[in-house]
């Protein structure tokens, strides 16, 4: 009954305001929407590639399950922000019984599995990335099945979950990129634990567990060796600028090869990233700093909320529990894949690190409360503690559905303005012979082929891109009437010049008055320029 009424809860944070936080689809979910549209209209991505294991997409080359596993969605409701968007939204619902069946089968209690199915529906650093189409959910749905079915294994020795468990890790390896670095860990996990089993006494039995295993990694490497992976290694951290000028620096400075070096300051700058995501700073104060997945004062934990999980790590060895070792672990993995990047601390990246947290939180919550009950003052403490809890959670999510979704900064970092575009567009196409539209920020033409839509076989003839930027990124420069570049020219004849604002600072006022705008709430986001 309380399992359902936390689902329940979920499912209304899920769908409250949906189309207005976040404000606006970005071109990473209209790529997704689009490419599945495509699949479902061509069999092919809007590259023309059948049916392919990475979706070329931006250059990015995204990994293909959020796209395929989205077809059914375009299929039943048609391409729009809400079919793109929907496979997230019942996974972020599924969180909380998914949550709940780990943390029984963890600590074999159903009150701690309820209370943090209870903190999972009310986190809103989870609903941050449900409520929009983002990969990294995918990723954490299937880490997540992968922890039950592994720790079922762990119990029962089931060649049955040892299946289920690494076709789940082959999920999460075909669904986001931080995917790789769990595929590495937990199958290293599963070579040591095998081996404790005493599987290692049967040496033929040993290696045939060992080759599945070993199929299982190929399996989910082999569309990176097939691939190009321009993005994903321009992110590394030696990649970044900075890296190789703090370098220089330190050299010029003092010429001690032997403390600046790379390995040196590799050690540094990872060990600076990993800590940082688990810092009260990134944690409960500030979050992502990319408004996509973050906002000042919108932490991913209430204060309240960090105090009790160090109350429950506390707990976790003090008790001695069976798998504390394996939370543990799942908990330090999370911060690798954002610790090997140039980036800052990152929601996306790190995502599962929130739901081992929740549950040692819930560890921690039901252990105090066992304690208190010894205290004449119990229900006193109780009802500060769920006063305090409550009075963050609601400064949160009034934070999220009332202010963040109104902040220009926010609706500038998701790229809001282009379905107005588009309409704008549709509306004009035949009074123009050539739309010239800025590509300063994002990918402009995703938008045109999702909010038109574009059919995709004609597309597929037309399409090509540049040669990828210094962050891996790839630019479609023209199809149709449509080119992606602001060439400003107004003695050009049936054209139309779309910019944002200070693409027209050096326009004469004559121009300047004659500029259309298109707006998205109080922000002027375009100015077109139309040439008759």
């Amino acid at each position: 009954m309380f399992l359902l009424f936390f689902v329940l809860i979920s499912a209304f944070l899920h769908f409250y305001k949906i189309n207005q936080v976040p404000p606006c689809i970005n071109a990473d979910e209209a790529a997704f929407g689009y490419n599945a549209y495509s699949i479902l209209k061509t069999g092919k991505d809007e590259y023309g590639a059948f049916l392919p294991l990475r979706f070329k997409s931006f250059e990015d080359y995204k990994l293909p399950l959020y796209t395929y596993l989205s077809v059914p969605f375009v299929a039943l409701f048609g391409m729009n922000d809400f079919s793109t968007r929907a496979l997230n939204i019942i996974i972020g619902i599924s969180f909380v019984i998914l949550i709940f069946f780990i943390t029984k089968e963890l600590f074999n209690n159903e009150k701690i599995a309820l209370l943090s199915s209870f903190l999972t529906s009310l986190s809103p650093g989870i609903y941050i990335l449900t409520r929009h189409a983002h990969e990294g959910v995918l990723s954490a749905f299937f880490i997540l099945l992968t922890l039950l079915f592994l720790v079922k294994f762990i119990k029962t020795n089931s060649i049955f979950y040892f299946l289920l468990t690494n076709l789940s890790l082959l999920g999460s390896s075909y669904s986001y990129q931080n995917g790789r670095v769990y595929l590495f860990f937990i199958i290293l996990f599963e070579v040591v634990l095998l081996w404790k089993k005493d599987l290692g006494k049967s040496i033929k039995k040993y290696l045939g567990y060992l080759t599945f295993l070993g199929i299982i990694g190929i399996i989910a490497i082999y569309p990176d060796i097939r691939y190009s992976l321009n993005r994903v290694q321009n992110l590394a951290f030696f990649k970044s600028s900075g890296f190789q000028l703090r370098l220089t620096e330190y050299l010029a400075e003092h010429p001690n090869r032997l403390l600046h070096n790379k390995f040196v300051e590799s050690v540094q700058e990872i060990s600076n990233r990993y800590i940082l995501q688990l810092s009260p700073e990134f944690l409960i104060i500030s979050g992502d700093s990319n408004r996509r997945f973050g906002f000042p004062n919108l932490g991913l934990l209430t204060s309240l909320e960090y105090i009790f999980f160090f109350i429950g790590l506390y707990y976790l060895f003090k008790n001695k529990e069976k798998f504390r070792l394996l939370i543990l672990f799942i908990l330090f993995i999370s911060p690798i894949n954002n610790a090997l990047t140039w980036q800052d601390a990152s929601l996306i990246r790190t995502y599962i690190i929130l739901f081992p947290i929740l549950l040692i939180i819930a560890y921690g919550i039901f252990h105090i409360y066992l304690l208190s009950s010894r205290w004449r003052f119990q229900k006193p403490l109780l009802l500060f503690l769920l006063l305090t809890f409550a009075f963050f959670k609601l400064n949160a999510w009034d934070l999220y559905f009332y202010h963040y979704p109104k902040r220009a900064v926010t609706v500038r970092a998701w790229q809001c303005g282009y379905r107005e575009l588009v309409g704008y567009v549709k509306q004009n196409y035949d009074r123009f012979d050539r739309f010239y539209i800025t590509d300063r920020h994002g990918q402009p033409y995703i938008f045109f082929l999702y909010y038109w839509p574009f059919d995709p076989a004609n597309y597929q003839k037309q399409v090509k891109t540049s040669a990828p930027d210094r962050y891996g990124f790839g630019q479609v420069e023209k199809f149709d009437k449509f080119e992606f570049r602001f060439a400003f020219d107004p003695k050009l004849k049936r054209s139309a010049f779309i910019g944002y604002p200070e693409h027209f600072n050096d326009a004469n006022q004559d121009i300047v008055n004659k500029v259309k705008k298109i707006k998205f709430g109080t922000e002027d986001i375009f100015w077109i320029y139309e040439a008759d």
